[in-house]
C-alpha cells in the first residue's frame, strides 16, 4: 500500500509539473493575443490546471521515468536481515556475514530448516542435522576470519508443513522451532514501514511457520525467495513444502527471484583466490557448490538485491493461479495480477551480481583483523 501511494504521489506531481508547463505555454499565447488590451485570463488559468492534471494522470503509466519505480524492490540495506537455508553449500553464508561486519546490513538472525522423508527424499534427518551443524561451523570460521557481528546460528524447521483437511491456513498445524521464534522476536521489534527481511534459498516452511504461531507478524515481514521458475512455486524449494510456500504466497510480502532469470552471481574457484588468506577463503575453496550452479552463488540473489537495486531489470505481479502437483506434491502457480502483492523478478544483470559480491567479500571494512590479500603473481585468473 505505501509502495503505490508513493507511486502515486510521484505520478501526481509529475502532473501538475506538465500541467504548469502547458499552462505556461498557453498563457504565453494568449497574453500575445491580447497584449494590447491589457487582458490576462485568471479563472481560465485554473480551470486549465484541472483539466491539464486530469489529463495527465490518465497517462500517468506513460511518463519518462515510471519504468524505473515498476522494477523497485520493496526492501534495501536498511532493513533488518535473516537468513534461512537447507543445505550450507552456497556463498552466499559467506557474503551476508561480510555486509553485517563492514556495518551495510543489520543481521539479525541465521537459521537451517528442510523438509525430510518420506516426503522429501533428499534430505535425510541425519543430513538435516550436518547442515545446522555445518552452518554453526561457517558462522565460527568468518568470526576466526575477523567478520564482526554474525548472529549465532540456530536450527530451524524439521520437517514440512501439512495441509489440513479443511484446506484453511487457519487450520494448519504449526512445527514450532528456535528458527521460527527468532523470526517472530525480531519481526517483532520491526515495523510495517522497515519490516524484517527474511533471504530464503530454501523451503519456506520456518517462515510460514513463524507466521502460524503469531499472524500479527505478516505485514513486518518480506520473504525473498529462490525458486527454479518464473511461473510458479513448482521449483526445488517450493516444491520441498508445498504448503508453506501456499502460505508465504497468500498471507505474507512474497519477492521470488528465479533460477530460470539466470540470477546467480558468477564465482569460479579461481577468483576465491583473490580473497584474503583465512579460513573463510580456505572453506569456501574446499566446498562443492550446488548442482543448479556449480560456478555461482545460486541462493545468493535475494541478499544481493540488499544492496545493488540496479541488480534487478524487470519483475511481474502475481498472485495464486492454481495448483499443480508432482511426485504427490501440490505446489502453487501464479497467474499475473497487476494488482498482486507478490513479486516475480524475471530479469536481472548476473555481472551486477558478480561484481557486488566480490567488492563484499573484498571490503577491507569487512575483515577486523588486517586482511592478507594475495599477492598479484599469486592471482588466480579468470578462464
Amino acid at each position: 500500500m505505501i509502495f503505490k501511494l508513493k507511486k502515486l504521489a510521484k505520478r501526481l506531481l509529475r502532473s501538475v509539473f506538465n500541467a504548469i508547463i502547458h499552462l505556461s505555454i498557453f498563457d504565453m499565447n494568449k497574453k500575445i493575443q491580447v497584449q494590447n488590451q491589457r487582458c490576462f485570463p485568471q479563472s481560465s488559468s485554473i480551470f486549465a490546471v484541472i483539466i491539464l492534471v486530469i489529463a495527465s494522470m490518465q497517462n500517468a503509466s506513460a511518463l519518462p521515468g515510471e519504468d524505473a519505480d515498476e522494477h523497485r524492490l520493496p526492501y534495501d540495506n536498511s532493513n533488518p536481515v535473516i537468513y534461512d537455508n537447507d543445505w550450507s553449500n552456497d556463498y552466499v553464508d559467506w557474503y551476508l556475514m561480510a555486509l553485517a561486519s563492514a556495518g551495510d546490513i543489520r543481521y539479525t538472525g541465521i537459521s537451517t530448516s528442510s523438509s525430510i522423508p518420506p516426503y522429501n527424499k533428499h534430505m535425510t534427518a541425519e543430513h538435516l542435522e550436518k547442515q545446522v551443524k555445518a552452518r554453526r561451523e561457517i558462522a565460527r570460521r568468518g568470526r576466526e576470519s575477523g567478520f564482526r557481528y554474525v548472529p549465532d546460528p540456530v536450527a530451524g524447521t524439521i520437517g514440512h508443513l501439512k495441509k489440513p483437511a479443511s484446506g484453511l491456513i487457519s487450520d494448519t498445524k504449526p512445527l514450532d522451532s528456535p528458527g521460527s521464534r527468532q523470526i517472530i522476536k525480531q519481526a517483532r521489534r520491526a515495523t510495517v514501514e522497515k519490516p524484517l527481511v527474511i533471504c530464503v534459498g530454501g523451503p519456506l516452511t520456518v517462515v510460514a511457520d513463524a507466521y502460524l504461531l503469531d499472524n500479527s507478524i505478516a505485514d513486518k515481514l518480506i520473504v525473498a525467495f529462490l525458486d527454479n521458475y518464473n511461473g510458479g512455486m513448482y521449483g526445488f524449494n517450493g516444491w520441498s513444502d508445498g504448503w508453506a510456500a501456499y502460505i508465504a504466497l497468500e498471507k505474507l510480502r512474497l519477492v521470488q527471484f528465479t533460477v530460470e532469470s539466470k540470477s546467480a552471481a558468477w564465482i569460479p574457484k579461481e577468483r576465491l583466490f583473490e580473497l584474503p588468506a583465512s579460513p573463510a577463503r580456505d572453506f569456501m575453496i574446499a566446498s562443492t557448490p550446488d548442482v543448479a550452479a556449480p560456478e555461482g552463488d545460486v541462493d545468493g540473489p535475494p541478499a544481493i538485491a540488499l544492496m545493488r537495486p540496479d541488480y534487478v531489470k524487470k519483475i511481474k505481479r502475481v498472485s495464486f493461479g492454481g495448483w499443480r502437483n508432482r511426485n504427490g506434491h501440490e505446489m502453487p502457480m501464479f497467474k499475473d495480477d497487476p494488482q498482486g502483492r507478490a513479486i516475480v523478478v524475471t530479469e536481472v544483470d548476473r555481472n551486477v551480481a558478480t561484481d557486488e559480491w566480490f567488492r563484499a567479500m573484498k571490503n577491507l571494512k569487512a575483515w577486523q583483523k588486517t586482511p592478507r590479500f594475495p599477492a598479484r603473481a599469486e592471482t588466480k585468473s579468470n578462464p
